[in-house]
């Protein structure tokens, strides 16, 4: 039976951390009871923890079934930082390394095993898979196998074998996004039995979402990379012109950016995501086509410079910004005319089902892009969540760059003009009448003696062509062919015309606040620049020496709490997050040094008040009794409920469980009757009874819980467990 010190001690020992993220303890210890799991976690939320960790625990060999060889890549490299023995067998490594992958794989000497679903689903490779002891399988990217997925692959298809075929080996599936329709369809054609279900939310406090209308694209983007200068960031674009074009362009004012789109060639796809990844180029412009296939955690911003076709696709690009948990920012750029092309996008399908999908997604798309309200609670409520607050304080609505102004008189101009033209020209014509442009076109229609000719004189013509705009986007004038894009009036055009109705104007600040320097779990830091520039320097010596990419060494977020708490010794280094054994035997001297340096310089002292969110490892002492354990026995004393003390300290109520267990096993006086009540004790107990252990010592949690059929779960199981075995020890 493996033990809570055994998870708490690999936890800490090989990557570096000392709690879990939300719901990866829940995970990790069903994964170890041998029940199946799906998950939907988002990206940044630790799932191959969730795998890795247990994999290491059991027997045998984990088997992963990841989408794509670049992917597969960095995720044996950074299983390998961390001292882990894992492989990839795919077609990109030679017959030699491959019969030695295969002979340690038979032997045992390899815990993660990384495949593609189309080696699956050889033969042969099935023949060796049914030769060796396999703990488990995890499937990445479950949501290929998904009709309704964005990512739809055929070959997922052929993972429901892995039931029929290894029908007493478990699986674990994960995705990153998905809808309840994606997540029900992966369940039944991955033929899951009774999987344990998670659904982690989806809010990423760490990411910044700002909305900007185009003016000149070009310019924007431009501005927009130059005020991150040096940073890592994926700008996506609707074509491959566009892809093009806007890597040209950025190159041309010197940046080093690089293009990916499908017409490529392999060889310069690879060699651009490639550049991108081992931190040679800052910037990749791209079509939707890149992105599932990078491991980069350190992308400080994504942008979008078209409006995407439906937000789940949005969501999972956007994801691919500041998957270490550090700040990052995420902005889409969008016009009307995003919204004609998708509109007719949508509406040229033939298939009649897929047709109405497409145009649900782009409705739902468009009022996200135009929604006057947090972009936040947007994201969270297509996902079926509620987001709690009222400010996010992490999106530009929220921190009030979005403003409002009285244009019901300027828009009667417009809408006058238009009425007057007899509803038969575009935005260019009207704003051209309302400015007083001299044109042939306005000449020849007479349109100079209109009473709404030169009314506008005042504003730019660009004031203009945004008015327009915002009147199309609240639908008080549309567009009914987008090959001839004339304005007409809708009923609300017409009562703000006889003054029955005012119209508000949307803009957006000249200066707009920054983006919140939040991280993931909540919190703001300070962190010292300089010296995070010379360790992400050092990173980069080591990555090069090794032909790993830099963020395998370490993410940018240890990097910041190195720049935080300015870690002198092994002691210290050591609880800075993400750095296990390995990773200090292989790295640590070289970091420390560079930190002793700079701090006898700057006459800097390290810190021992580290992050709120970190505690001592688990294991301290020959009790295993540790710092953590006793700060929630303080929480536990003041009179705070196991779901306020998981609140307080940012971890999961199953580890504040595993806490009060090891306290109440180690005789600290814990008051134990506040967990259960004792109608509710007793039938546990008989449930408890029920599985055929009578020994009290001898009780395991499992199943109880297969017996209850639902109505009891790990966490209830344990508290009672612990009740009955210690009393009330208080």
């Amino acid at each position: 039976m493996i033990t809570d010190d055994q998870i708490f001690a690999t936890l800490a020992d090989v990557f570096g951390f000392h709690s879990f993220k939300s719901h990866q303890e829940e995970i990790v210890r069903t994964i170890l009871s041998g029940r199946d799991v799906f998950a939907v976690m988002p990206t940044g939320g630790g799932k191959s923890l969730c795998y890795q960790l247990p994999a290491l625990l059991l027997d045998g060999v984990c088997v992963v079934v990841s989408p794509l060889i670049s992917l597969m890549k960095d995720q044996v490299d950074a299983a390998r930082a961390n001292g882990i023995n894992a492989a990839t067998l795919n077609s990109s490594i030679t017959p030699s390394e491959r019969n030695n992958i295969t002979a340690a794989l038979c032997s045992g000497g390899i815990k993660l095993l990384y495949i593609s679903p189309e080696r699956f689903n050889s033969e042969f490779f099935l023949d060796i898979l049914k030769s060796i002891k396999i703990s488990f399988f995890a499937i990445d990217e479950a949501h290929c196998i998904s009709e309704w997925g964005h990512d739809f692959r055929r070959d997922y298809l052929e993972l429901s074998k892995i039931v029929t075929g290894f029908p007493d080996i478990h699986i674990a599936a994960f995705t990153a996004t998905a809808t309840s329709r994606v997540a029900n369809d992966i369940t039944v054609r991955l033929k899951l039995r009774n999987p344990h279900l998670t659904r982690a939310s989806f809010d990423r406090p760490n990411l910044f979402y700002r909305v900007v209308v185009k003016q000149n694209i070009e310019d924007q983007l431009y501005n927009f990379v130059l005020r991150h200068k040096d940073e890592a960031g994926i700008i996506y674009r609707i074509s491959r012109k566009k892809v093009e074009q806007t890597a040209m362009i950025l190159q041309s004012h010197g940046i080093d950016a690089r293009a990916y789109h499908a017409g490529m060639s392999d060889s310069d796809r690879h060699a651009a995501q490639e550049a991108f990844s081992r931190d040679k180029c800052s910037v990749i412009v791209a079509t939707i086509a890149f992105g599932m296939g990078i491991d980069k955690s350190n992308v400080r911003y994504v942008v979008h410079g078209d409006l995407p076709k439906n937000i789940e696709g949005y969501y999972q690009e956007t994801g691919r910004a500041g998957r270490d948990g550090t700040p990052a920012e995420c902005v889409l750029f969008y016009d009307q005319q995003d919204i004609m092309i998708l509109s007719k996008f949508a509406d040229n399908i033939e298939d009649p089902a897929a047709r109405d999908t497409a145009r649900t997604q782009f409705f739902q798309m468009r009022n996200f892009a135009e929604r006057d309200a947090c972009r936040r609670t947007a994201i969270l409520r297509y996902f079926g969540e509620t987001y709690p607050k009222t400010n996010c304080g992490g999106c530009d609505f929220c921190l009030g760059d979005i403003e409002r102004e009285d244009a019901t008189i300027n828009a009667q101009k417009v809408l006058s003009a238009i009425y007057r033209t007899g509803e038969r020209f575009g935005a260019v014509h009207i704003c051209d009448i309302v400015t007083g442009a001299n044109t042939e076109k306005i000449r020849d229609f007479n349109h100079n003696t209109l009473p709404t000719y030169g009314v506008g004189k005042d504003q730019p013509k660009q004031y203009w062509r945004s008015l327009i705009n915002a009147l199309l986007a609240k639908q008080i004038l549309t567009i009914d062919d987008p090959k001839l894009p004339t304005l007409k009036l809708t009923d609300d055009a017409r009562k703000i015309l006889r003054g029955q109705l005012e119209f508000q104007l949307q803009t957006q600040k000249k200066q707009p606040s920054r983006a919140v320097n939040r991280y993931s779990d909540g919190i703001t830091r300070e962190f010292d620049e300089r010296l995070f520039q010379l360790l992400r320097g050092i990173r980069t010596k080591i990555a090069i020496a090794e032909n790993i990419p830099p963020f395998v060494v370490f993410s940018d977020k240890p990097l910041i709490e190195m720049s935080t708490f300015f870690p002198q010794n092994e002691t210290e280094f050591v609880k800075i997050s993400g750095v296990g054994h390995t990773k200090f035997e292989r790295y640590g001297e070289q970091f420390i040094g560079e930190i002793k340096r700079y701090c006898q310089e700057n006459q800097i002292q390290s810190k021992q008040n580290y992050s709120p969110v970190k505690t001592e490892p688990a294991r301290t002492g020959s009790s295993g009794i540790s710092a953590t354990h006793l700060l929630t026995k303080q929480f536990l004393e003041q009179g705070m409920s196991i779901e306020e003390i998981a609140k307080e300290r940012q971890i999961t109520s199953g580890t504040i469980v595993a806490h009060l267990e090891k306290l109440a096993e180690n005789g600290y006086k814990l008051p134990l009757e506040r967990f259960i009540k004792p109608n509710r004790l007793e039938q546990v107990k008989k449930w408890f009874e029920t599985s055929g252990v009578t020994a009290e010592s001898d009780w395991r949690l499992k199943p109880a819980v297969e017996i209850s059929e639902g109505k009891l779960d790990y966490d209830e199981a344990r508290l009672a467990r612990m009740v009955l075995k210690y009393g009330n020890n208080s």
